[in-house]
């Protein structure tokens, strides 16, 4: 069988006998219903546990559209802020009233060019547009704390906006249970004390490792993800969109709108039932694509499909990882931690001692590395990939020659072409 990988742009073809392949691990078809703009109309025309946005608003008022940055442009914010605009000024905010802030977390600054893209032509001059700067204190905002102590600070130009609409895209999240929802405020437009405080929750308080109710697919009993709902409830939302994407199309198949609590838990429930692939057993071999650009932008995303790979993977298995990683590790505390120590134990004190996000998913692949062999094919330089303790890969024949070498055959192996949103569920 043949199967198509992406790896940033390029297409990676696959050759396995059809008895050497366990499972292709794929979401659930996606129904395609309407045009994507008649999706986002319809969901805003019937909003979940809110009025319509057109009604929320007062003539006069200020309004910030909170955009994710470049790495879930795959959330096509492009299509959603046209109709957002419409409503916005049918309820008497004129486009002067209107700004975007670009959710960047603790991510790099975005260029104009990656505004332009992630606007959309039609948005893209006609309001102004802000990168947010996690670390600049005269930007932010005190509004209280949770009630697990995290200072929640975010930007002021959210903070004195009369009415902040949330977007994004919703997928598993290792630390949230979901993407999208409250993550635009937190992380998405908080200070960076906030972030570390609020990810940090993710460390078994008691004991040594990951708290295992921190994970992907669960927000009930969830510290981290409870404790970014009340600091983004401090911030008062208005309204939220949020989109779930077809895999295959690259289009959006589903829009939820509303209250940014119980729309996007409408939205997570339709996730779920998609993008849930449940499995009766771990497997010797996985192969995992992140599913191109930008999902592979640099290996800091990738750490997404690791994750999810690893959850199908027996220990002491092989996974192969196709990342392209054009803009190479993408963070310097996730490279240190990776490359800068010797045990999985050392790691993990360096973390608790200062933790940051970066250093928390350096953490835990070195750990996944450590306990099995993962084959990269990317664009990095072999010496990153070895220093991670990783084995670099030109091509997926040579990927499978290590594995007949290792395992004496080809084991059956999950193939995952879409490894950064596609959860395997055990069990």
């Amino acid at each position: 069988m043949l199967i198509k990988l992406l790896c940033g742009d390029s297409e990676v073809m696959l050759e396995l006998p059809d008895n050497r392949i366990k499972a292709v691990l794929e979401p659930k078809p996606l129904p395609v219903l309407a045009s994507e703009e008649d999706l986002v109309q319809e969901a805003l025309s019937n909003p979940i546990d809110s009025a319509p946005l057109c009604e929320l608003v007062r003539p006069g008022e200020t309004a910030c559209i909170i955009v994710s940055d470049m790495t879930r442009s795959w959330a096509r914010h492009h299509v959603l802020l046209p109709p957002l605009l419409f409503e916005l000024n049918k309820g008497g905010i004129q486009d002067k009233d209107i700004y975007v802030v670009f959710a960047t977390g603790d991510h790099r600054e975005q260029t104009p060019a990656e505004h332009r893209v992630l606007m959309g032509e039609e948005a893209y001059g006609r309001v102004k547009a802000y990168d947010h700067n996690a670390r600049s204190d005269k930007d932010l905002v005190y509004l209280g704390a949770t009630t697990n102590g995290t200072p929640v600070k975010i930007n002021r130009r959210v903070a004195e906006a009369d009415r902040v609409i949330l977007t994004g895209g919703i997928v598993y999240h290792f630390l949230a249970g979901w993407g999208g929802g409250k993550k635009a405020l937190t992380p998405g437009v908080s200070g960076y004390e906030t972030i570390m405080k609020n990810h940090s929750l993710a460390f078994n308080p008691g004991g040594e490792g990951l708290n295992p109710l921190v994970c992907s697919g669960r927000i009930d009993g969830n510290p981290c993800c409870n404790d970014m709902e009340q600091a983004a409830g401090l911030a008062g939302p208005d309204f939220l969109v949020n989109t779930v994407i077809n895999e295959d199309t690259h289009k959006i198949a589903k829009v939820v709108a509303g209250n940014f609590i119980t729309a996007h838990r409408e939205g997570c429930l339709y996730v779920d039932r998609h993008f849930r692939v449940n499995i009766d057993e771990q497997a010797e071999v996985v192969i995992a694509s992140c599913g191109g650009y930008p999902k592979d932008i640099n290996f800091y995303q990738s750490y997404k499909t690791i994750y999810n790979a690893n959850i199908a993977l027996r220990k002491g298995g092989t996974m192969v990882l196709l990342s392209e990683s054009r803009e190479g590790l993408g963070s310097d505390d996730f490279a240190s931690i990776l490359t800068g120590y010797s045990t999985v134990a050392e790691r993990e004190a360096a973390v608790r001692a200062k933790y940051t996000i970066g250093g928390q998913m350096g953490y835990h692949t070195a750990a996944i590395a450590g306990e099995n062999d993962v084959l990269v094919l990317s664009g990095l330089p072999d010496e990153t990939v070895s220093a991670m303790g990783m084995i670099p890969v030109k091509t997926t024949e040579e990927a499978l020659s290590f594995i007949r070498k290792k395992h004496g055959d080809l084991p059956p192996a999950y193939v995952l072409p879409h490894g950064g949103t596609t959860f395997p569920s055990l069990g």
